[in-house]
């Protein structure tokens, strides 16, 4: 009796873990949307040529929010130039990103730091991805910084942000 109600509990935890799982989208389908070049480096936008989120659906509203930061040892991103990542997005807070895009990048004496998310989102502006940003580089940081939030709510949309050296951190 036990075994048959262990199971049954078991079984209904995978089917709703399985309607809740999100393809992964491809990083190849990412490209260049636009770059500006400022006083301490260069800032390179990335999303979709098509606009369209590359994601079947985002995680329930009621689980958002809560930015909980997972580390990474891989992509690592040096921190002065995540330090003036989040400058800029926060210098520029009220700047609107657009639906499509998926990633602010900058380069700063030939290193790279980007923020990326994994959903579209209407009316994002750059301030909105300064607090996981800020989250991951605190709790992630030493000289180098990787990191993602898989629980950040971005104007009303429930998705993962991520911290690193790639364009493509929180799309694949």
């Amino acid at each position: 009796m036990i075994f048959k109600f262990n199971a049954a509990l078991i079984l209904s935890a995978l089917a709703f873990f399985q309607t809740r799982a999100s393809p992964v989208a491809d990083a190849s389908d990412l490209v260049v949307l636009s770059t500006q070049e400022t006083a301490n480096g260069t800032i390179t936008i990335w999303g979709y040529s098509d606009g369209a989120s590359k994601r079947a659906d985002t995680l329930e509203k009621r689980q958002c929010g809560g930015n909980a930061i997972t580390c990474s040892g891989s992509h690592t991103a040096d921190i002065n130039s995540c330090r003036q990542l989040i400058s800029s997005l926060s210098s520029n807070s009220g700047s609107g990103v657009g639906t499509s895009p998926r990633s602010i990048c900058t380069t700063q004496n030939g290193n790279q730091c980007c923020v990326s998310w994994a959903d579209a989102v209407s009316g994002l502006t750059q301030g909105d991805l300064v607090d996981a940003a800020q989250e991951i580089l605190n709790d992630c940081g030493g000289s180098s910084v990787s990191g993602l939030s898989r629980d950040t709510d971005l104007n009303g949309v429930c998705t993962t942000q991520c911290l690193s050296n790639r364009a493509d951190g929180c799309t694949n």
